[in-house]
């Protein structure tokens, strides 16, 4: 899984910009300029100063408090940092922060359903720092964190992850990372409004729970565009959107099919038949206008393929995404 889909590919999503193409008696569809469409809409890194030496708390846009305590932070060599630090975290707390944020939710093949993301970084400067060891998951005086709850999720089996290497004994034949287990104790963390808990380290960390359906009741999915339809678009990325967990996942282009899967994260099927969910594909073009395509309320059958056919997004494209 790698930490940004759309990242990782180049892909900047972005505010919205319209452009109207006019002719004598008739008008062109506005087209929707994929860098400003993710200024607008994708989770965006927000940058906060502290003083290293006091300790100090911040709160994210979304809500996330994080309270650092002092002396909190150590250099690459282990040594205890003081004075300003720059924090920046991003929040991933819906469904559509999933998708364009390109954070899917599975830990080694195995689909979980998201009760929140967050990513943390703290720079001094320039230089990455780290948690001071003292100051880790299980010590006296912890960094700690409060996500926002969404109390329509259930909160029972939520624990929590953080970003690590796939095991599959390199079957999958890539380097790609996946979300591990490091805190398996879920109820002590379920406030009433948030998550509440410390963390082992800075980078991503999930409050998740695995969905374990049976064996027999999962397959591979598919999705291919029509023929033709992705000539002259850049980073194409397809996704399967669950329409009644918090579940994202990301499809993985397959050249051999022609086709994209779910093999490429997972040795054994692992899309559970019957759930509903959307398939929806976003890319660009050379003049960096959005282009989007979906299908929605599919009732996921055994080895099903779905056809998507890109077009120029729109404005009811974009309403779509914001009210997942």
């Amino acid at each position: 899984m790698k930490k940004s889909l759309f990242l990782s590919t180049g892909f900047a999503l972005s505010a919205l910009a319209f452009n109207a193409c006019h002719k004598e008696t008739s008008f062109q569809p506005q087209l929707i300029n994929a860098t400003a469409f993710e200024n607008e809409h994708v989770a965006q890194l927000q940058l906060f100063t502290g003083n290293a030496t006091a300790g100090f708390s911040i709160t994210g846009a979304g809500g996330t408090e994080i309270t650092f305590p002092a002396a909190a932070f150590v250099n690459t060599n282990g040594d205890v940092v003081t004075g300003d630090v720059e924090i920046g975290i991003i929040e991933i707390l819906t469904k559509r922060d999933l998708l364009l944020a390109g954070v899917p939710t599975e830990s080694n093949g195995q689909l979980l359903e998201s009760g929140g993301e967050i990513y943390i970084q703290a720079i001094q400067q320039g230089d990455t720092l780290l948690l001071n060891p003292v100051n880790g998951q299980w010590s006296t005086n912890p960094v700690q964190v409060k996500l926002p709850r969404d109390p329509s999720i259930d909160p029972n089996g939520m624990i929590l992850f953080n970003q690590g290497p796939r095991f599959d004994g390199n079957v999958l034949d890539d380097d790609s990372y996946t979300w591990l287990v490091f805190d398996e104790s879920p109820q002590s963390m379920v406030g009433p409004y948030t998550y509440d808990f410390t963390i082992p380290a800075f980078g991503w960390i999930n409050v998740d729970k695995f969905l374990n359906y049976p064996p027999s009741q999962l397959t591979f999915v598919h999705v291919q565009l029509t023929p033709g339809s992705t000539n002259g678009l850049q980073d194409v990325a397809v996704l399967m959107v669950f329409e009644d967990i918090n579940a994202v996942i990301g499809l993985n282009y397959d050249p051999a099919m022609n086709q994209f899967g779910t093999e490429s994260f997972s040795v054994t099927p692992n899309i559970p038949i019957g759930e509903q969910i959307a398939v929806v594909m976003i890319a660009k073009d050379a003049q960096h206008n959005l282009y989007f395509a979906k299908q929605e309320h599919i009732a996921i059958t055994a080895n099903a393929t779905y056809t998507l056919t890109p077009q120029p997004a729109t404005q009811q494209d974009i309403n779509w995404l914001n009210n997942l």
